[in-house]
């Protein structure tokens, strides 16, 4: 296998071109190789060895063959290995061709033999490997045919259907190890011996002349052919202005290729990479490009010096297969000389005669030089004024100062002014830093001797500039002076006239570093950019993620496009965008920014150099920068290159990886997810910045440059993802989509929540209904307690002290029986053994309601209307007036305790004793209660509402009304007091009318007899 490729390198090596439109893109042949961005990716990057082949197809992607380690994929920042969608592997990993067509197929060819087809993301064998032979060349015709060489012959394919070509055809080779079908519509084949050509139109080959062993063929951007054999280059068709239009893609060629722009560039020439220039290969019709002045050719230059395979992409960039992995040469968009490089600070500035003056000043040797830009390059002048800075004055002469003197040059003349003499022979403290120039004035900036003015002949020394720390000054073509001081302070000059701006006028930029006396008026510094609107300086915004740092100078294209040269870089905003945010400083400015990604390293000079941004007379520009003078061809910028889409590459969730094809379910209970995907564009990948989210969650993530997303805590059931890139010019991308499915766990399920919501009611309602158990067998337990407590102390007064008051009234009775029957003495011992009696029944009545309450109402009416008539004798009973006709009937719905019948008791007692009207008694049921009231018709009970001191009736009936749940409320006025309390209803009148009504008369009766 090794030995087939080494053959393969030094052969038959196909060269497959892009033959795009004559616009399309292409490393500038007028820039040095040096000039020109290289890249490299090896295996500390990802790339595989041996790069073999390579192509890129119409979606953006490289691909990228290895003979060790097959297909991948590259997106400008990783290499992906290809999966196929349906699983489908290629036969073989020993790619020799890679060839895009323009229907999105790959054709791809084996080393070891076969050609295979990748469509729709699957893999199709075309021709097999016993039939074909090693391939050495695939080319797409202009009637969309296949052309495939190789080692078992020439083939054509069309469709589904191949046919091999053979002397029918007019080809007489036994194989073919090249095939090339050209812009003209033509065929061109190699059997290694001679050339055969199928003209456009015609259906058969001819022979066209000899070949040789190891030729190849490739074309030119002009169209026409050339033959190469072993790095000698030979014509054999002359240029063409036919063409079939742009091809589908972009393939390599193994050592040489042609450019958009006709650089020749060769590989192993002898070793390492060569370019060939247009001029140096098209005057003849022969040429070999070994020996050529450009190339790379040192072991730190490139990852290896063989090199494999060569492809153009469409973005112009020259990509180098090697066996170490992949390089890239690209052009950029700011040159910075190697003459210029790291050399000190270089300050451009435009001559009369039209031709652009640098003087160059080393940073830390102080040796200085003036220069001519000439065609791009820097010619040296004679320096005997010892130039060290210059500055182009507003009338369009330029002023050069220098260790010796200054001169003024003015069309045809040059006007020489001796130095300050204090200056002159100051030696370094007075070297020379900066110039500033207007029509009639010179600036002069020295190290240590301050700033000096020049004017009608004689020099000053501004005092007033050194005291208020000058940083900048400017000329306008009206002749007014502009002067910026580190104080935020700007004083404009106008003949006598002068106006001065501070931070009472809105300047905020940490120190006026630079003036731009434009309209309108800028000045920039540490802090920013200012803009002069309506008397009064307001700062300039610039779009999120451009924040420019200090501007040091501002230049103007043919076009109007202004070019900010600084700290971050160089800006470039449209003509359009510019006005819009002068006329309101509040709108950002949006721009695009050149910075190290596009050749300008370092960003803009900042010190106190003058100029640092010049439109040169050619329409080039020029710009001052730490590192060296920088130029910029504004023509090939303004472009807004289209993004590609993103790619959505695969889907992880633990331990496993799902390909981004079609609809995705992924197992039950997955929560934690992460997506990759890729958008490749390939030139300037580090800028490509990408935004994500579900679709369920409505907000966009901004990812940056991230080509990850992370989810966690995903819910079951359907998501969308959705992705979208924006390139370095922010033109957006389309939003790519995946779909992918959660399936839920148990625990998830829609019934099982269900479930756990009706186990976790009916828990509730077990664990109620256990408590309420628990609550009742406890006031059970209590209630048992007391009934136990109650009975025992019944007993205890039953056995103790009405025995003994028993006893007693039996010794009184034996007494009395003694004494005559008319003895006055006996007669009151009667009356007085009679009351013992009634004391006696009414404890043994007292003892039988601790035991336990009233049975029924009858009971308790009787009970309560005796206790009234013993306790206030004399017809007190008569006073009482029921209102409730059946209050019996009422009083049964309620529980009739001691504690009750206290209460009552002592609220009719004390309206007896206490008033001499009727007492009304009544009965109200009010919802699920019953309000039981005693009502007089006496003076009221005035301040002893609340119970006189020392009287705990009232006090007692409240205390029995909270024992049993019963709410007392006492209203006492001038009209009479009424004592009414409201007891819950144990029981329905129904219940509880056979029970009252049986007794009712009997005890209504029995309480009046009484």
């Amino acid at each position: 296998m090794r030995q087939f490729f080494l053959n393969l390198r030094c052969r038959i090596l196909p060269a497959l071109l892009w033959t795009a439109a004559s616009g399309a893109l292409a490393l500038d042949p007028s820039a040095p190789l040096d000039g020109y961005r290289h890249e490299r990716w090896g295996e500390l990057e990802g790339a595989p060895r041996f790069v073999d082949t390579l192509a890129q197809t119409e979606d953006g992607w490289l691909w990228v063959a290895s003979r060790q380690s097959g297909l991948y994929r590259f997106d400008g920042v990783r290499f992906h290995p290809y999966v196929a969608r349906d699983g489908s592997r290629l036969p073989d990993t020993a790619i020799s061709v890679l060839r895009p067509g323009p229907d999105g197929t790959l054709w791809i060819g084996h080393g070891r033999g076969g050609v295979t087809l990748l469509r729709d993301g699957r893999y199709r064998q075309l021709l097999a490997a016993s039939t074909s032979g090693s391939v050495f060349a695939i080319s797409l015709g202009s009637d969309g045919a296949a052309w495939i060489a190789g080692w078992g012959g020439l083939f054509r394919s069309v469709g589904e259907r191949v046919e091999r070509i053979g002397p029918e055809q007019g080809y007489g080779g036994a194989r073919a190890e090249h095939v090339l079908a050209d812009r003209a519509g033509r065929v061109w084949a190699v059997d290694g011996a001679s050339i055969y050509l199928r003209a456009s139109g015609e259906q058969r080959f001819r022979r066209v002349r000899d070949a040789g062993a190891d030729a190849m063929l490739l074309e030119a951007r002009d169209g026409s052919v050339w033959l190469v054999i072993d790095k000698r280059f030979e014509r054999v068709a002359p240029p063409t202005a036919a063409t079939i239009g742009p091809a589908s893609g972009r393939s390599s060629s193994f050592q040489s290729l042609f450019d958009a722009h006709g650089n020749l560039w060769s590989g192993n020439c002898p070793v390492g990479l060569c370019v060939l220039r247009p001029a140096a290969w098209r005057a003849g019709s022969r040429f070999t490009p070994v020996g050529a002045a450009e190339k790379l050719d040192q072991p730190w230059q490139m990852t290896s010096l063989t090199v494999l395979s060569l492809m153009e992409d469409r973005d112009g960039s020259i990509w180098i297969g090697t066996p170490a992995g992949l390089e890239r040469l690209r052009d950029q968009a700011v040159r910075m000389d190697a003459a210029w490089y790291d050399r000190g600070i270089a300050v451009p500035a435009l001559h009369p005669d039209g031709s652009l003056y640098v003087v160059q000043v080393s940073r830390y040797e102080g040796a200085a030089g003036l220069m001519r830009i000439e065609n791009g390059r820097a010619v040296a002048l004679p320096n005997s004024l010892g130039a060290r800075a210059l500055d182009g004055a507003p009338d369009g002469s330029l002023v050069i100062a220098g260790d010796r003197g200054i001169e003024r040059h003015r069309p045809g003349q040059v006007e020489r002014i001796p130095l300050p003499a204090a200056v002159s022979g100051a030696g370094p403290s007075g070297r020379i830093k900066a110039v500033t120039a207007g029509a009639r004035d010179v600036w002069l900036w020295t190290g240590h001797l301050g700033l000096w003015h020049y004017r009608d002949g004689s020099w000053s020394s501004s005092a007033e500039a050194r005291d208020r720390q000058a940083g900048a000054m400017a000329y306008d073509a009206a002749g007014r002076s502009y002067h910026g001081y580190r104080g935020d302070r700007l004083r404009i000059v106008d003949g006598r006239a002068s106006r001065e701006f501070g931070p009472g006028d809105g300047v905020d930029v940490g120190g006026v570093e630079y003036i731009d006396p434009g309209a309108p008026l800028l000045i920039a510094g540490p802090r920013g950019v200012q803009v002069l609107v309506d008397g009064r300086f307001r700062h300039l915004r610039f779009a999120p993620g451009q924040a420019l740092g200090a501007v040091s100078g501002i230049a103007v294209d043919r076009t109007g496009v202004r070019w900010l040269n600084a700290e971050r870089g160089i800006f470039r905003v449209e003509p359009a965008d510019w006005a819009r945010s002068m006329a309101d400083p509040a709108v950002a400015v949006h721009g695009t920014l050149f910075d190290a990604l596009d050749g300008y390293t370092g960003g803009a000079a900042t010190t106190l150099v003058g100029r640092t941004a010049l439109a040169g007379p050619d329409g080039t520009l020029w710009f001052a920068g730490e590192r060296g003078l920088a130029s910029i061809d504004p023509r090939g910028t303004g472009g807004r290159p289209p993004t590609p889409d993103v790619d959505i590459l695969s889907l992880g969730a633990g331990q496993r990886r799902y390909a981004a094809h079609g609809r995705i379910a992924l197992e039950e209970g997955t929560e934690d997810i992460q997506i990759e995907y890729a958008s490749p564009s390939l030139r300037m990948p580090q800028r490509v910045r990408f935004r994500y989210r579900l679709v369920e969650n409505g907000a966009w993530v901004d990812a940056g440059p991230r080509r990850t997303a992370f989810f966690q805590r995903l819910r079951p059931g359907e998501h969308v993802f959705e992705v979208q890139a924006f390139n370095e010019r922010g033109v957006p991308s389309r939003i790519s989509t995946l779909r992918f499915d959660i399936a839920p766990h148990m625990t998830q399920t829609w019934w099982f929540k269900a479930g756990a919501v009706l186990a976790g009611v009916l828990l509730a309602i077990f664990l109620y209904r256990l408590r309420m158990r628990q609550l009742a067998a406890r006031i059970e337990d209590r209630f048992l307690a007391r009934v136990r407590e109650r009975e025992s102390i019944a007993r205890t007064l039953h056995d103790t002290f009405l025995q003994s008051v028993q006893g007693m009234l039996l010794s009184m009775q034996a007494a009395t029986v003694k004494l005559s029957a008319d003895n006055p003495l006996r007669t009151e011992l009667d009356r007085l053994i009679g009351s013992a009696r009634g004391v006696l029944a009414e404890g043994r009545d007292e003892i039988q309601g601790l035991r336990e309450n009233f049975g029924n109402a009858a009971t308790f009416w009787q009970a309560l209307m005796r206790d009234l008539d013993a306790a206030v004798p004399g017809g007190s009973l008569q006073r009482i007036e029921v209102v409730e006709p059946d209050l019996l009937e009422q009083l049964g719905t309620v529980a009739l305790s001691r504690d009750l019948y206290a209460i009552l008791r002592e609220a009719i007692i004390n309206a007896l004793q206490h008033t001499g009207g009727k007492i009304r008694l009544d009965a109200t049921p009010d919802g699920r209660q019953l309000v039981l009231s005693v009502r007089d018709t006496g003076t009221g009970l005035g301040r002893h509402a609340h119970g006189k001191p020392g009287h705990f009736g009232l006090q007692g009936m409240r205390e029995r009304a909270e024992q049993i749940g019963a709410k007392l409320r006492i209203r006492s006025d001038d009209a009479g007091t009424t004592v009414s309390i409201a007891l819950p209803a144990t029981r329905s009148r129904r219940q509880r009318r056979g029970d009252s009504s049986l007794a009712h008369a009997d005890a209504v009766g029995q309480a009046k007899h009484d």
